[in-house]
């Protein structure tokens, strides 16, 4: 940050001045006067080297800043030092601070009262001169926050073991230590009339599509809402289609998978209180990379990616196969495997579509039961759906073993996911093609698949195709680093779709 200057922060979008005060002069009463009512604000007059015709008013958050560092770096200077005596008027004073006087490194003069509100309720201290309708602003963060932890929901044998925490500024530090690019752009903006909230768009200028740059700017400073508290009061407003349970946006709370993504030409979004990031544009073959395949053997990740593509047509297809071969096609079935079939379903009151319905909405009552319940109770919940669920029921003889067992599979296949946004639109789509089976067997299969591709072929984001690189430029990238993983030195380029200004990433 330069110091000397008058600094004025970029205009921001919709929700970035309140219109109630924006206008207002920066005066310790229009400070007291918003913030009035709210007893953590800390308001005090202090005379400058004890000079009662010097005199300047500190406010900032009991809570939100260090309190040590603002009386040995603010206040005690201000009380302490000889030159600030000797000036003649509060400009002057203000010019001292400015160049060093009271030693801070981030120190900043602002003369908008909203963004002096801002700074002052983000943890800064801030000295305010009445006289020159001025403020001059240290950020001295001081609140207590979460320590740098391993990745709770994308563990990886091989990688980093850092993530991201809900502090912004801990997090641009993260991706600063992993990109040491002069050119690294981190633009700041805020959302949220009411919670004022701030996000950062992290791109590398000589690299990224500046137009899928400005775009992403574009529909942030448009948002208009209250607060942006939760991942979707921004996810939702900058997607292209609302109207899709497919993830159109990657989030990640894995530090070297973001840099990863950032160094590729993607944007990349930090959200202030939340420990997740967001990488746009994102791709269907991005939800099937796990953030390990970059570390293992090239054959060893081709392989495991190979398997999550087979799964992912598993738990989407497996349950309306099943019900359709037994139901209408049961001359696709060989004998002896019909015979098993028959017997397994002996005595059972149901028919088979009936049962998989059942099963696969007893399945997700258990995998949500698992999710909300406490760490210690929730591991009971496998226990106990393999006993209920499983053994009691076929032993009873309300459900078929073997479709106990078409719905284990459906269900382990679905696991193997890496990203639980995508496995979530899997889950959703395979109830959808279960009813379609259910009507009309293979030919209602089928058709429900093909409505599944045409949906997807209809998406995109950010201007780039969805399910590219399997439908965008020829195909030039899908040999490279889609189903299977080309040993990194044949990985001489950047992803075509994505239009980047510096297409290789390698000589």
């Amino acid at each position: 940050m330069k110091t000397g200057k008058l600094y004025k922060r970029p205009k921001p979008g919709n929700n970035g001045q309140d219109p109630d005060f924006s206008h207002k002069e920066v005066t310790f009463e229009n400070i007291k006067k918003i913030l009035s009512g709210s007893d953590d604000i800390q308001y005090q007059d202090v005379y400058i080297n004890g000079r009662r015709d010097l005199q300047v008013y500190v406010v900032f958050v009991d809570g939100l800043v260090n309190t040590k560092i603002v009386n040995d770096d603010v206040l005690k200077p201000l009380a302490q030092e000889g030159i600030l005596a000797q000036a003649k008027n509060f400009s002057d004073i203000i010019d001292l601070i400015e160049h060093g006087t009271i030693y801070h490194a981030s120190r900043k003069v602002l003369d908008n009262l909203g963004d002096t509100i801002s700074e002052i309720l983000n943890g800064s201290v801030a000295l305010v001169f009445d006289s020159e309708k001025k403020a001059v602003i240290f950020d001295i963060k001081g609140f207590e926050k979460r320590t740098i932890a391993e990745p709770t929901n994308e563990s990886a044998q091989k990688g980093a073991k850092d993530s991201f925490i809900e502090v912004l500024r801990v997090n641009t530090s993260l991706v600063r230590r992993k990109i040491h690019s002069p050119y690294l752009r981190i633009r700041e903006t805020m959302v949220g009339k009411q919670s004022r909230t701030a996000i950062a768009v992290i791109y590398i200028e000589n690299l990224t599509n500046k137009k899928i740059v400005e775009e992403v700017l574009r529909r942030l400073n448009s948002i208009d809402i209250d607060g942006a508290t939760t991942a979707g009061s921004i996810e939702e407003y900058i997607i292209d289609n609302r109207y899709t349970v497919f993830p159109l946006v990657l989030n990640t709370e894995r530090t070297d998978k973001f840099c990863h993504n950032i160094l590729e030409g993607r944007v990349g979004l930090l959200i202030d209180g939340l420990p997740t990031a967001y990488i746009i544009p994102a791709t269907i073959s991005m939800f099937y990379q796990a953030p390990e395949d970059y570390s293992l053997n090239y054959i060893v990740a081709s392989f495991l990616r190979i398997l999550r593509y087979t799964n992912s047509f598993i738990t989407l297809l497996l349950p309306g196969f099943y019900i359709s071969v037994t139901t209408f096609h049961q001359e696709m079935i060989p004998t002896l495997l019909a015979l098993s079939i028959i017997r397994s379903k002996e005595e059972v009151p149901f028919p088979t579509s009936t049962s998989i319905i059942f099963m696969l909405l007893a399945f997700e009552v258990l995998v949500e039961a698992g999710f909300r319940l406490p760490r210690t109770i929730g591991q009971t919940i496998s226990i106990i759906g393999a006993l209920v669920v499983g053994q009691a029921a076929a032993q009873a003889k309300i459900i078929s073993p073997v479709v106990v067992i078409i719905i284990s599979m459906t269900g382990l296949s679905s696991f193997t996911m890496p990203n639980q946004d995508f496995s979530n639109a899997l889950r959703i789509f395979r109830l959808v093609l279960v009813v379609f089976s259910t009507l009309a067997g293979l030919y209602g299969l089928i058709l429900g698949f093909l409505l599944i591709i045409h949906h997807l072929n209809s998406l995109e984001t950010f201007g780039v195709p969805y399910l590219s690189p399997f439908v965008a430029n020829e195909g030039r990238d899908i040999a490279t680093d889609t189903i299977i993983r080309m040993p990194l030195p044949f990985m001489k380029k950047r992803p075509s779709n994505l239009k980047t200004t510096n297409k290789k990433r390698q000589g």
